[in-house]
């Protein structure tokens, strides 16, 4: 029985060729091009930027993160001029990874407590 389409129910043709299918054109790049969010096996670029000579640039909540303190603490301590060094990018702070590192050995170098060094 076919239906007034010219289609049976099958979903072919009452001369029983099969009708052909187009596919759309994407317009997003398939996965495994890079800097395509979809790919899973790759970094979003909003969760790590990178900048001149592959530079790892971090958010205000990543570095929350890696130092265990709340990322208003980070806000403040901009506000007042101390804390790791931070670039504004648009209305975000990002910092250098490099620069957290260096800042981080500054204040363990600055810390109490006894060095590796001065243990028995």
């Amino acid at each position: 029985m076919s239906c007034s389409s010219g289609f049976n129910e099958v979903g072919t043709s009452a001369t029983g060729i099969e009708p052909e299918v187009f596919a759309m054109p994407s317009k997003r790049p398939p996965p495994s091009l890079p800097g395509n969010p979809r790919d899973t096996g790759t970094q979003h670029s909003h969760s790590r930027p990178e900048g001149a000579l592959g530079e790892t640039w971090l958010s205000t909540e990543q570095v929350a993160q890696r130092l265990k303190i709340p990322a208003k603490t980070l806000s403040t301590w901009a506000a007042a001029g101390r804390g790791p060094r931070y670039a504004r990018m648009g209305r975000y702070r990002r910092y250098r990874l490099s620069d957290l590192v260096d800042w981080e050995q500054q204040r363990l170098d600055e810390g109490g407590g006894e060095s590796p060094e001065t243990r028995p």
